[in-house]
């Protein structure tokens, strides 16, 4: 099955529009306040190691933790650290700041504990992925001290999903299951975001690097291994591949198809690729311990392969058997599943867009310009809103019937979609009325939107038995500077519905912009 990339809220094309969705959905949680003052520290430039282990050796549990870390065989140290100092001198700066990082984090976000999700699990499929990518980029000679931190949180946007969207994530699951699939594609489709972008943008306004929250926020993005993150996001993505065979349902043809991807990726022998693979049960075994996190006696994967294939020996179901109920159940429930999806498409386009000319309707229109007015206000930007009609509609109709009546307002919606920008919600409000929402516009970018807007409309010509119907609009539009809480969105749309009227009996073909106070 194919599951869409965009969403139809809005195009999802760049980092602002994504934030712009997810603001819109959901609140993203404040960083842990150690991790918030550790980012300060290290910002600063004139900070020494001592102020920075400081901040650390507040924390006795963390120092000790830090300690066993920073002697831990991913780092092949082996006790010669004595002191949060040294492992600053030795391992630097950003190894430490990761590997506070990584601890705080942990212990600061929590699920629900009465709630389904899995924390133990969560952090123990994240952990076995950050010592992959560890392991995985010293095995390909890639240095890049972020790598265990961006393996380590490249999924907590699930858990934030978890948090603030419990029902939404449980048909996420439901979704996944039907369909065997990986959950972002269908996150996206539900949601018009994945949780590597939500995570990316959660780090994001906690204040860490573009080199941690960058390759975070893109690591499903097949396009972006190109980018100057790409060898990160590409060793992310095996890094999950890695700890699925460890804590998924692995079996020989994911073993196979990791073994062939390791070959052909980075040129390892499939004795190199098995010693590396069985490396990660003891070295993740090790790296949980630190975490608190238990590792019910994780086993190399080679050991796990063979008993798991001597149980399917002593089955009296046969394997061809087997393979057969399992392709009908996945073929069962991928057309169930797609059949669920194409219902879903079907009732959001008619809950929020009119029949007639494709655009947002009235009830989408209410509910966006309230968040649309609740950002202008928290960030203090402009926002404006337009409200236009066809100049002589009813002429128009009685004129030369419905039909052409209907063919004029399909002709104005599709020229005033094309000529707005992305970020602009066009409406059809009802009749020949129709709305345009401007996030970011101030006054006189709204004055020249309008002046567009009659400039493009009066181009237009509807042919109707050898004639042309030439049209025009009226334009009323509001601007709010951002700056008034008191503001409502019934304040909004009335200075609009006046600037209208004034538009109405100042001839037509006009348009008139004020203020709202």
């Amino acid at each position: 099955m194919q599951f869409s990339d965009r969403q139809n809220v809005l195009p999802i094309d760049n980092i602002a529009n994504i934030e712009k969705i997810i603001q819109g959905r959901l609140e993203l949680p404040s960083p842990p306040n150690v991790a918030f003052r550790l980012l300060e520290v290290v910002r600063d430039d004139e900070s020494s190691f001592r102020q920075i282990g400081d901040i650390i050796c507040k924390d006795p549990s963390l120092t000790a933790r830090m300690m066993k870390v920073a002697n831990s065989s991913m780092f092949g140290l082996h006790g010669r650290i004595k002191s949060i100092e040294s492992a600053l001198a030795i391992l630097g700066i950003d190894v430490i700041r990761n590997i506070a990082l990584s601890f705080v984090i942990m212990d600061s976000v929590k699920a629900p504990a009465d709630g389904p999700f899995d924390m133990d699990y969560f952090w123990k499929r994240a952990i076995t992925s950050a010592v992959a990518a560890e392991v995985l980029a010293a095995r390909i000679g890639f240095r890049n001290e972020d790598t265990f931190l961006c393996g380590l949180l490249k999924d907590i946007g699930v858990l934030v999903i978890y948090q603030q969207m419990e029902k939404e994530y449980k048909q996420l699951l439901l979704f996944k299951a039907y369909a065997n699939s990986q959950i972002f594609p269908i996150e996206k489709e539900l949601l018009g975001f994945d949780h590597g972008e939500l995570g990316g943008l959660v780090l994001k306004r906690w204040g860490l690097p573009e080199s941690i929250y960058l390759p975070i926020f893109h690591h499903h993005a097949e396009k972006q291994l190109a980018s100057r993150n790409g060898k990160l996001i590409e060793i992310l993505q095996v890094s999950d591949m890695l700890s699925a065979l460890y804590h998924g349902v692995a079996g020989l043809r994911d073993f196979e198809e990791v073994h062939n991807l390791l070959g052909s990726r980075y040129g390892l022998s499939r004795k190199m690729s098995r010693e590396m693979i069985d490396s990660l049960a003891e070295k993740t075994i090790e790296i949980l311990s630190f975490f608190d996190i238990g590792t019910d006696e994780m086993k190399p994967l080679s050991s796990l392969l063979q008993e798991a294939n001597y149980e399917l020996g002593r089955r009296a179901l046969s394997y061809e058997q087997m393979v057969e109920e399992l392709r009908q159940s996945r073929e069962e429930s991928r057309q169930y599943v797609d059949k669920l999806l194409k219902t879903n498409k079907q009732l959001r386009k008619l809950a929020y867009h009119d029949e007639l000319t494709g655009l947002y309707n009235h009830r989408y229109f209410q509910r966006q310009v309230d968040k649309e007015l609740k950002r202008a206000k928290r960030y203090d930007r402009p926002l404006s809103l337009i409200f236009f009609d066809v100049d002589f509609f009813k002429k128009i109709n009685d004129s030369y019937g419905h039909l052409v009546g209907d063919e004029v307002l399909r002709q104005v919606a599709s020229r005033v979609s094309s000529c707005m920008r992305n970020c602009d919600v066009v409406v059809r409000y009802g009749g020949d009325e129709f709305a345009v929402i401007m996030p970011e516009t101030d006054r006189g970018g709204l004055e020249i939107l309008a002046e567009r807007l009659c400039h493009e409309v009066a181009k237009l010509r509807i042919p109707h038995n050898g004639i042309s119907i030439s049209l025009s609009i009226s334009v009323g539009g509001a601007c709010f500077d951002g700056k008034g809480n008191s503001v409502t969105r019934q304040a909004l749309l009335s200075v609009a519905d006046q600037a209208i009227y004034q538009s109405k009996k100042s001839g037509r073909n006009t348009v008139t912009i004020q203020s709202v106070a």
